[in-house]
């Protein structure tokens, strides 16, 4: 009886593992470095997957107030449904943990978008819009001056392992730039 007890919880596990490996849109591991591979034709969030690994650093020296560099990090979540991101500002002082967020494929309304949390407890969200090396980031949120405004965040994938980040604030009818970073991915 144990014995037939034991088997069939072993059958039921290889069932599970079959129609786990069978499902549509399941992560498969790479061989090398473990890795999660995701299908490029079933998961249009693969558009940003050259955004993942290393940590990704921009020089901000020039912000003042013992300000160091940026690092941000790009991962795949555990089921390579989305990417989440971290950012963190290293200054004289330390580390501040700013971001963290994700982005992600919302088929509702059939685009990628982003959200994030700041370490003040503000949720930002909006669309990303991809159109050749641009990825266009569009969102409401507090500006410098700590206004609620319209903002958005163009990066320009310049190489793999080099982008550059823009924010600008809407101005009226126009756009107005309020910074430009230059990032570049270094290993972990």
């Amino acid at each position: 009886m144990k014995r037939a007890i034991v088997l069939a919880v072993f059958c039921l596990g290889l069932v599970g593992i079959a129609m786990m490996n069978n499902a549509r849109g399941v992560a498969r591991s790479v061989a090398t470095g473990g890795a999660s591979a995701v299908d490029a034709k079933k998961k249009p969030i693969s558009d940003l997957a050259w955004l993942v690994g290393g940590v990704w650093t921009a020089d901000a020296s020039k912000m003042g107030d013992g300000m160091k560099r940026i690092e941000t990090r790009y991962v795949w979540s555990d089921n390579s449904a989305f990417i989440r991101f971290t950012t963190h500002f290293v200054s004289d002082k330390g580390t501040a943990k700013t971001y963290d967020g994700n982005f992600f494929w919302e088929p509702e309304k059939s685009q990628l978008a982003m959200w994030y949390m700041d370490y003040a407890n503000e949720i930002v969200q909006g669309p990303v819009a991809i159109s050749g090396e641009t990825t266009k980031l569009s969102f409401h949120a507090t500006d410098f001056a700590g206004k609620p405004a319209d903002m958005q965040v163009e990066v320009l994938r310049k190489t793999n392992d080099k982008y550059q980040w823009t924010l600008e604030e809407k101005v009226g009818d126009t756009w107005k730039q309020l910074a430009t970073l230059e990032y570049v991915r270094t290993a972990e």
